[in-house]
């Protein structure tokens, strides 16, 4: 969609108008599924890909770790979805247990991987909207790329205790100041 093969110069483009468009995201609904997702992705990366907001429809992994089936993503997604609904979108939980469910649904929402490109920005704006509604925000400063990868990697594997630390320091109440 940009008209360039030179893929150092496609990534610095999609990075300048992704941080413009994310910029523009409105906060959305509490009710949240697979489909406002979609258009998280679709909002951030319209300028750059045709297919933005379209789950992808290729395996992909990361390192040796393989995402969900691209069959699968929508059935398991719009599961992960319901549990994610059936607890209230974790609004009214205390700090520690928000960062529990957080962790839980990050990771597995991760694992499902939906788009080629694009999955993980798209997925941190979702939750961002999620913990403002449930009356927390999220702060990334200070989390290295490397390490974030390594507790995702981590919770793919079934442990969620490095993500759920990384958490604990992400999450705080709204309105509090560090």
């Amino acid at each position: 969609r940009l008209n360039t093969r030179q893929q150092q110069r496609l990534e610095q483009a999609a990075y300048e108008m992704t941080v413009l468009r994310a910029a523009t995201i409105e906060l959305g609904p509490l009710v949240r599924g697979l489909p406002h997702l979609r258009t998280i992705h679709r909002q951030l990366y319209q300028d750059i890909f045709d297919w933005a907001g379209q789950l992808r429809e290729v395996d992909i992994y990361q390192g040796d770790t393989p995402f969900c089936h691209f069959a699968y993503i929508e059935k398991e997604g719009n599961a992960l979805m319901q549990d994610l609904e059936e607890e209230g979108y974790l609004v009214g939980l205390e700090k520690a247990k928000f960062v529990e469910r957080l962790a839980h649904y990050y990771c597995e929402i991760n694992v499902l991987h939906p788009f080629r490109v694009g999955s993980g920005l798209a997925q941190r704006i979702f939750f961002e909207q999620l913990a403002i509604h449930a009356g927390y925000q999220l702060s990334w400063q200070g989390i290295e790329k490397e390490a974030w990868n390594q507790v995702n990697q981590s919770g793919a594997m079934g442990d969620l205790t490095a993500l759920q630390m990384i958490f604990s320091k992400v999450v705080s109440e709204a309105g509090e100041s560090e």
